[in-house]
C-alpha cells in the first residue's frame, strides 16, 4: 500500500505545482498580481476631471440614464432632475460648482433639479487623484473641467412628428406612432399616440406620457394593470425612431406582457 500512497502523493504534488505555475504562465491580466504580465500601474491614469450630465429615464421597462448636454423640459414652474457623474470613479476628491448655486458638491455622482429659466448653467469640476502619482510622476494630481448644461423648452428637439414603421422586425406588421404636445389643464405635455397599439388616438386613454431627454425619451405605461399597457425607451437617430417597450394588448391575459420593438421613419 505504501508505494501506492507514494505514487498518489507524487502525482498530486506534480498537479499542484503545474497549477501554481500556470497561474503566472496561463493568465493574461495586467491587473492580477498572480499573472506574469502584472502591471502595478495598470488602470492608474492621471487625474481627469471629465464628467457628463444625465437625464434619468428609468421606468418599469428598465433603468436608463441618458447622457446629454441639452435637456428638453416642461415650461412654467415644473422642475427637471439632472444627474452629474465624474467619468473616473477612482479620483480621490471632487469639488463641483453649478451655475449660481453657492454650494460646493463633493460627491462623484449627485442629482439636482432645475427650472427652465436657470439655463444656461455653467458647471465646473475640480478633481484630485493622489493614488496615481507614483505611476504618472510628470502629471499633476489635479485637473479641472467645465461644461455648459442647456435646458430648452418643450418642442425644441426633433422627436415630435409622425412615424410609420413596423413591429418586431416584421415589415408586414406595420404601425404608426405620433409624438406630439397636448394641452393638459393649462400646460403642454409631451405624449405618444398609436391607434394600433393604444387604441383611439382622440381619447385620453389612447395616449401615454413621455419623459424627454433630447433625442431620447421614456414612455410611461401607467399602472401595470392598464390595458393596453405600453412602457419603454425611445431613441431618434436622424429621421429613424426606435422604441423598445413592454407591451400588453387589450386581449392579453392578466399578468402577461411581451417585449416589443418599433422601428419607424418620420413622415
Amino acid at each position: 500500500m505504501k508505494p501506492l500512497h507514494f505514487i498518489f502523493f507524487a502525482l498530486w504534488s506534480m498537479a499542484f505545482l503545474c497549477i501554481q505555475s500556470c497561474k503566472k504562465d496561463c493568465c493574461n491580466d495586467p491587473s492580477n498580481p498572480d499573472c506574469k504580465n502584472y502591471d502595478p500601474c495598470y488602470g492608474k491614469e492621471p487625474a481627469n476631471a471629465s464628467f457628463h450630465f444625465y437625464r434619468d429615464l428609468s421606468n418599469e421597462y428598465g433603468k436608463y440614464h441618458y447622457k446629454t448636454d441639452t435637456i428638453e423640459m416642461y415650461e412654467g414652474g415644473s422642475m427637471t432632475g439632472v444627474i452629474f457623474k465624474v467619468e473616473d470613479k477612482n479620483v480621490d476628491s471632487c469639488w463641483w460648482t453649478v451655475g449660481q448655486d453657492t454650494r460646493v458638491f463633493t460627491q462623484k455622482e449627485f442629482y439636482l433639479t432645475f427650472n427652465l429659466w436657470n439655463s444656461p448653467i455653467p458647471v465646473k469640476l475640480i478633481v484630485d487623484k493622489h493614488n496615481a502619482k507614483n505611476c504618472n510622476p510628470d502629471k499633476p494630481i489635479r485637473d479641472t473641467s467645465t461644461k455648459i448644461l442647456t435646458l430648452m423648452p418643450l418642442g425644441s428637439s426633433n422627436i415630435y412628428g409622425r412615424y410609420f414603421g413596423y413591429l418586431d422586425g416584421n415589415k408586414d406588421d406595420t404601425a404608426t406612432v405620433q409624438v406630439l404636445l397636448e394641452k393638459l389643464q393649462s400646460e403642454n405635455i409631451p405624449v405618444l399616440r398609436s391607434s394600433k397599439l393604444l387604441g383611439n388616438i382622440n381619447d385620453e386613454s389612447g395616449r401615454r406620457n413621455i419623459w424627454t431627454g433630447w433625442n431620447e425619451f421614456a414612455i410611461s405605461g401607467y399602472d401595470l394593470g392598464t390595458r393596453p399597457y405600453f412602457e419603454g425607451h425611445a431613441k431618434l437617430q436622424g429621421n429613424e425612431l426606435e422604441i423598445k417597450f413592454k407591451y400588453a394588448g387589450i386581449d392579453y391575459p392578466n399578468g402577461t406582457f411581451k417585449n416589443r420593438t418599433f422601428n419607424g421613419i418620420r413622415q
